[in-house]
């Protein structure tokens, strides 16, 4: 079968829809949202990183640094600490690249299996072979988000009230 019948046949046509509208609505997913999380890991990292290493020269600055700006240093760290925590920046940023490339490679399975099927002179075989590699697609790429989300929720995290620290408050007697 020639490009020009492939492109026409309302079969592989409807496959090639099926694709379009599953697996590289995905894949535009994942390349949309892999960014903001990169960026925020980052940006918190070297926030903290850089408040960090200020702190031992905001003590030594002087009183006036030494009550405001410790104070202030390092209630951002544990802001951005506690952010970067439970936000898990870092891993879901690499889930998404992860998923990215997975799809990316699948969506490549597929189109050199499309080209394997055209070879087929049965139509019955050719849609056959079409029809399996864009299911598997379909399954391979639904397994993919199925997994990224249980796993999104398997690791979110809520801070864990027993481990906070008791404030002033609490510890006075009335």
């Amino acid at each position: 079968m020639d490009e020009a019948t492939a492109q026409t046949d309302p079969v592989i046509v409807k496959l090639h829809c099926i694709k379009k509208e599953y697996a590289e609505k995905t894949l535009l997913w994942y390349k949309k949202k892999r960014k903001f999380p990169g960026v925020c890991f980052r940006l918190v990292g070297i926030v903290i990183i850089i408040l960090s290493l200020s702190i031992p020269y905001l003590s030594a600055a002087g009183d006036e640094l030494l009550s405001i700006g410790v104070p202030i240093a390092s209630l951002i760290i544990a802001v951005f600490t506690a952010l970067n925590s439970f936000f898990a920046w870092q891993t879901m940023w690499e889930k998404r690249v992860r998923g990215q490339h997975a799809l990316e490679g699948l969506i490549a399975v597929w189109e050199t299996k499309m080209v394997d099927a055209e070879h087929f002179a049965d139509s019955k075989e050719r849609y056959r072979k079409a029809i399996d590699a864009t299911q598997e697609l379909v399954n391979a790429t639904r397994e993919l988000m199925e997994t990224g989300t249980n796993l999104f929720f398997a690791n979110l995290k809520f801070p864990d009230a027993a481990r906070l620290p008791k404030s002033d408050i609490e510890d006075k007697p009335a």
